[in-house]
């Protein structure tokens, strides 16, 4: 059962408390600078269909980039692509791109976990078509082996020229069990008038498979020091607490401003932050750390959403405005989770 392995682990991650941070395991799989916005939701279940996934393209919105990500478990053995159906289209196999399957506790070698990306950009601009005042609701309508699926994240970049000038950036892979690091360089300092802004935006999303929250947490900080974001990252808010659905992340119908106590791992989380707060007036740049104890859970999924020029884990200066950008090799943080509460599904 899925609650016995979790304490067994959690007893055996008491050995690894205090382990340093690694090289980061999340890699920018696509980044956009320009006028334009992000929609993500998630859903997760072990019905058919699974549920509805949302998406939140606007009128007069051009759709850049759609992922499908798909979060995997096995308590038991290894991971292969899953086959999921999303608003009718299956993909399976090769469609997908593994994200790294990896075992996350040596002393469980059963013990797998991973997740999967496929590009599915073409079916959603052609399901938004001009775009919408009012949400689009997707189905999930099949996962196999949905036993071992937690569930699925829609990440949706678009541009929209009304829209403020933003760096928008998806990143995906694996949690790094000792922890991790990001550097946001911006193009050029943050200024009072930027900060003062009410329209100002900077956010951070986790997607994070195989969670259940409370004592096994993450925590992110925010240039170390004691900046603390969360201790609480986790849950399966997107889903619900059993095999198979264990599931969340930051996006539709989440609170960035929470958790109100960022120093317990049962605080309200929604894996969806403001980093507002961390940020001052001559800022060139600023980093996020996370660390992990309980060897647990996958953060596989990360986006960030500023309103700045900015580029991650690369030099200062950015490309033209309005240009999109896919960079390789470029590192986020694994992120790491837990903790967390139920959310209400948009």
């Amino acid at each position: 059962m899925k609650h016995i392995t979790r304490t067994a682990l959690a007893a055996a991650a008491l050995l690894v408390v205090g382990a340093s941070l690694a090289h980061a395991s999340l890699n920018v799989a696509y980044q956009f600078v320009g006028n334009g916005n992000w929609s993500i939701d998630g859903v997760g279940g072990n019905n058919t269909p699974v549920g509805t996934v949302s998406a939140n393209i606007p009128v007069g919105a051009t759709v850049q980039k759609a992922f499908l990500y798909s979060s995997m478990s096995n308590i038991s053995g290894t991971l292969s692509a899953p086959s999921v159906t999303f608003e009718g289209t299956n993909y399976s196999g090769a469609a997908w791109t593994s994200l790294g399957n990896y075992q996350p506790n040596a002393a469980f070698p059963n013990f797998w976990l991973g997740a999967y990306r496929t590009d599915v950009t073409a079916q959603v601009a052609g399901l938004a078509g001009g775009g919408s005042a009012s949400l689009f609701n997707w189905t999930v309508n099949a996962e196999n082996p949905t036993g071992n699926i937690d569930g699925e994240v829609l990440a949706i970049i678009y541009s929209l020229p009304s829209e403020q000038t933003r760096t928008l950036a998806f990143l995906d892979g694996f949690s790094s069990s000792t922890g991790d690091a990001t550097t946001i360089n911006f193009a050029s300092p943050l200024t009072a008038g930027q900060l003062a802004d009410p329209n100002f935006q900077a956010q951070l999303s986790l997607g994070i498979g195989f969670s259940t929250g409370g004592s096994q947490s993450s925590s992110v900080d925010i240039n170390v020091n004691g900046n603390r974001l969360t201790s609480a990252a986790g849950g399966a808010d997107d889903g619900s607490l059993t095999n198979g659905a264990l599931i969340t992340v930051g996006g539709i119908g989440d609170n960035p401003a929470n958790p109100l106590d960022p120093n317990s791992n049962n605080a309200a989380d929604d894996e969806l932050y403001t980093l507002n707060p961390f940020l001052s007036a001559g800022m060139n740049s600023f980093s996020i750390l996370t660390r992990n104890p309980s060897l647990d859970d996958n953060i596989f999924f990360a986006g960030l959403n500023i309103t700045a020029q900015a580029r991650v884990n690369d030099p200062p200066g950015v490309p033209d405005t309005g240009s999109t950008l896919a960079f390789l090799g470029l590192t986020l943080g694994a992120l790491l989770r837990f903790g967390g509460r139920f959310r209400r599904q948009a």
